[in-house]
């Protein structure tokens, strides 16, 4: 019998992550642990052949560093609450400008292609899943480049970049 390794049916990374969620979406949600401070919790919750959940909870005011996933596809969903996330292009080293910001309410998924930068902040509290292929990674953290005033720029929800 002939193996062909491009013949093989690949798993919808989106479709892992509905199926997280459809199975394991109450227990994920029941060990979300809200941290006082500056850090959202994050935690391990499933890993598999050649990927990882993880689960993170969100209290208002915490916020991701910019970064990226060190070239690891990632897929997240909104398991509870909102979240906006930024997105950033690169200007030159670790400086990135903002191009885009996006609301992100409970429900949607998300892909993000492996190469983004992107920053993402709780609209009060919130609990989200992030699906990492092959597993998770350390990646790059960015400075946002000086705006005008002289301080980072940002994307307002309505996708106009602002100072901070």
């Amino acid at each position: 019998m002939l193996h062909c390794l491009a013949c093989q049916v690949q798993p919808d990374p989106a479709e892992i992550l509905r199926d997280l969620v459809r199975d394991h979406g109450r227990s994920f949600h029941s060990r979300a642990k809200f941290c006082e401070g500056a850090a959202y919790h994050r935690e391990l919750v499933h890993a598999g052949p050649g990927f990882e959940a993880w689960l993170l909870s969100w209290l208002p005011g915490q916020v991701t560093p910019i970064h990226d996933h060190g070239g690891v596809l990632t897929i997240s969903t909104v398991l509870s609450g909102a979240v906006f996330e930024e997105r950033f292009e690169r200007t030159g080293g670790a400086l990135v400008r903002p191009t885009w910001t996006t609301l992100r309410a409970t429900g949607d998924v998300d892909p993000i292609d492996p190469l983004a930068i992107h920053r993402m902040q709780p609209v009060g509290s919130a609990v989200t899943l992030h699906l990492y292929l092959p597993a998770s990674v350390d990646g790059q953290i960015y400075e946002a480049m000086a705006g005008p005033c002289g301080r980072p720029d940002r994307v307002t929800a309505c996708g106009h970049a602002c100072p901070a």
